[in-house]
């Protein structure tokens, strides 16, 4: 008995080692481009306009193509498949025979450029799965790119200027919201922006496995993971601090640009530089630098925004009740050195990357709308100062925004050394008595909640206090 069930199994073994040999061997004999090299010779001759080019069609020869790229060090078998790239006669044909779209070939010829330079994939595979490589199996970090971030390649050699009329408008879009919509305020690129989120330099790059998969909707690819993560970055990584409300434009925008910032540098003969940098597409400097660093947090300024991801009130940097009491100085010792246990990172060179000079710049717009009239002064040297009263009045007054030991809540965190070392007794004193309009900080001198000056005095010596108290 046992003998017959080896026998059986044995058998069947073999008819199943017969079946894949036979399909390899069919696969050898038989192979996928073999195929279109075939159907591509039946249209040519079917669509040739005289006899001569019938007969040339005919002559046809049919095996595998390769072209070495010896400035890109690539071997590309892509018109394998796709033979009729280059040719007009397929213009009206299917993939993959169609002529390329537009007349971009016309200076990227494929024996010189090639295919995956442009739309990635596997250059070396002789079959469509492996070749685009998209779908299970085929472990390719860079498939084949969709056609609707294909612009991303077109940064590699082309400045952005030339681009943006030279059918590269969607990665120069993708740009100016990257710097529009201040994502270098939590990102660094080239050395340049915030440190709260990742740095970017070379995430175009980046292999399959950098990028959390688990809850990516679509096909487990970059370009998906990208585009899924500007729409709703929290469905993606759950832990995300960023904050997004992109359209779905704006979406395939950015991703078009993200995808664009890569490690490779291609060889100077191919690249096409013309004109100015990203930065000199601004007519206005320092607006260009408030939204490139500032605004994802400030938004317009104008108004205090609190934070839901962080927990903490963003301060509004252009109320005129806040200029009128902060002076450049101020301002330049904030944004230099940031906000130590807040967002608010530190902005200036050696943290940053932001030179002096542009700090000024991003100053100068931030208090282009500073109301001529001062504050009226409030004496702050004239009082003797009661910290135990000032703690009872706080408890009372100011604890529910500002949080029992100062650490900030609705409102700023008062035990940040800014506010302890830099900003003077004066500067808060006039802050707690006129208060800031449009923002939750009430006026809360005589004309507001009612305080006298000598309770405010208590109330900021009590403050002085609260960065040596454990929380």
């Amino acid at each position: 008995m046992y003998k017959t069930f080896y026998l059986c199994l044995s058998l069947l073994s073999g008819v199943v080692l017969l079946i894949i040999m036979g399909l390899a061997g069919y696969k050898e004999v038989s192979p996928e481009w073999r195929g279109y090299q075939s159907e591509y010779k039946e249209i040519l001759i079917k669509n040739a306009k005289d006899n001569a080019s019938k007969d040339k069609a005919r002559t046809l020869d049919i095996g595998i193509q390769q072209i070495y790229l010896g400035g890109l060090k690539r071997v590309e078998r892509c018109t394998n498949c796709h033979l009729g790239v280059d040719n007009p006669l397929t213009t009206d044909a299917k993939q993959p025979f169609k002529t390329h779209s537009d007349n971009f070939l016309k200076d990227h010829s494929p024996d010189r450029f090639g295919c995956t330079v442009c739309h990635n994939g596997q250059g070396r595979a002789t079959n469509a799965r492996e070749a685009h490589g998209v779908g299970r199996g085929t472990h390719w970090d860079r498939p084949l790119i969709p056609f609707e971030f294909i612009q991303s390649s077109c940064a590699q050699c082309h400045d952005f200027e030339m681009l943006k009329d030279k059918g590269g408008e969607k990665v120069v879009k993708g740009e100016r919201l990257f710097r529009e919509r201040g994502c270098k305020g939590c990102h660094k690129l080239a050395g340049v922006g915030g440190v709260l989120g990742k740095t970017l330099d070379g995430i175009g790059s980046q292999p399959v496995a950098y990028f959390p998969m688990r809850h990516v909707e679509g096909e487990k690819t970059i370009y998906e993971w990208m585009k899924e993560h500007f729409d709703d970055p929290r469905n993606i990584v759950l832990d995300s601090k960023m904050l997004a409300d992109l359209t779905d434009e704006e979406s395939d925008l950015l991703t078009n640009y993200v995808l664009s910032v890569r490690s490779e540098e291609i060889p100077k003969k191919y690249r096409r530089i013309q004109g100015m940098s990203p930065e000199a597409l601004s007519k206005n400097k320092e607006e260009s630098l408030y939204k490139e660093y500032c605004i994802a947090c400030h938004t317009t300024g104008k108004d205090s925004v609190y934070d839901d991801v962080f927990k903490s009130t963003i301060p509004a940097i252009m109320n005129p009740a806040f200029l009128k009491v902060a002076d450049g100085r101020f301002l330049k010792t904030v944004i230099s050195e940031g906000r130590a246990g807040t967002q608010m990172t530190s902005w200036k060179f050696d943290a940053a990357g932001v030179s002096d000079e542009d700090i000024d710049r991003i100053i100068k717009y931030i208090t282009r709308e500073r109301p001529d009239e001062k504050p009226e002064p409030f004496g702050f040297t004239r009082f003797k100062s009661d910290v135990k009263y000032g703690e009872e009045l706080y408890r009372i007054r100011c604890m529910s925004c500002h949080g029992e030991k100062g650490q900030g809540g609705v409102g700023l965190n008062l035990r940040n050394p800014v506010v302890q070392e830099k900003a003077n007794s004066e500067f808060l004193a006039i802050t707690v008595r006129d208060g800031r309009k449009g923002t939750p900080m009430a006026a809360f001198g005589k004309d507001g909640v009612g305080l006298g000056d000598q309770d405010i005095v208590d109330v900021i010596a009590y403050v002085r206090t609260v960065s040596s108290k454990k929380l």
